[in-house]
């Protein structure tokens, strides 16, 4: 049976049939922060419909894939969710989920600090965007936003509020260039960034992703496509392939029991040592003293 949901819970919406518990949270006059863990024993449909915007990071997941459409889009298909999903106030996301497990960020803005930069045509092409948000600075301010709730200090909550509006200036660019056309001035299409990091997220060190095969998938010179993947997603191929390496092996040390040789390869290293070295590089610790952290979560 099917239920139609728009309550906003903890505050997050959620189906009342989803189990999961808050990690960490913080509060801002700009909003709250907080790090979830979500899990469900059988495939899932509900509708949300916020009234404040909400914008949401994939952390890890087992399985727990997601798609969805906006009801007042006009969309009847769904489309399958990426790693950071926007969902604008008052508009409704009929969502499905498979069963899994999913530990997320999500914020939730006030409406109130940001209503001028939400006014924003939400049409179909936008509302079918923000299931895939691919913008290398909002990633990052999402990372980084992600540390600050898990790990808070001096001040905290006065980052937190600098995050989100630094966060609300990004989405409201990013969805701005959908209407200049089918592309992304001076840069790639959505569907085009999509097929590129489903290739990247394939890689393992037994089949290694160059800039050169991306370039060729796109038919277009080595040159050429660098300046445009750095115009669409503010990084070079080299940092976001980095970025998507490092969570799938966050993924992996959490999730499953795979050793730490096993998991380098699976993410395109050709080392365990190489893999350490960059893992330590960007999160200050080691492989193994992240999963022993998250056993201990």
């Amino acid at each position: 049976m099917i239920e139609h949901n728009s309550l906003i819970v903890d505050p997050l919406p959620k189906p009342p049939t989803l189990e999961g518990s808050i990690e960490a949270q913080l509060h801002s006059c700009a909003g709250i922060a907080q790090v979830n863990r979500y899990s469900w024993r059988e495939a899932r449909e509900a509708w949300f419909k916020p009234d404040t915007p909400i914008i949401d990071v994939v952390l890890a997941r087992r399985g727990a894939k997601l798609e969805g459409s906006f009801v007042e889009g006009g969309r009847e298909i769904p489309c399958r969710a990426g790693e950071i999903i926007f969902m604008p106030p008052n508009y409704t996301l009929h969502s499905r989920w498979e069963a899994g497990e999913r530990r997320s960020m999500c914020c939730v803005f006030s409406e109130d600090c940001y209503s001028d930069l939400l006014d924003v045509d939400w049409h179909d092409k936008k509302l079918a965007a923000s299931l895939n948000v691919e913008n290398g600075h909002i990633r990052s301010l999402m990372l980084r936003m992600v540390n600050e709730v898990l790990e808070p200090g001096f001040a905290s909550s006065l980052l937190v509020e600098s995050l989100a509006t630094a966060l609300m200036v990004e989405i409201r660019r990013h969805f701005d260039r959908l209407d200049q056309g089918d592309q992304i001035t001076g840069g790639l299409g959505m569907d085009q960034l999509r097929r590129i990091r489903e290739r990247l997220e394939e890689e393992d060190a037994s089949n290694a992703v160059s800039v050169t095969d991306l370039a060729r998938q796109q038919g277009i010179s080595v040159r050429h496509f660098s300046r445009l993947f750095r115009a669409s997603t503010g990084q070079t191929v080299s940092e976001y392939a980095a970025n998507i390496r490092l969570e799938r092996a966050k993924s992996l040390l959490a999730n499953s029991e795979s050793l730490i040789k096993e998991i380098a390869f699976q993410c395109g290293f050709q080392s365990a040592s190489s893999f350490s070295s960059a893992f330590r590089r960007a999160t200050r610790l080691t492989p193994q003293q992240y999963r022993d952290a998250r056993l201990v979560d």
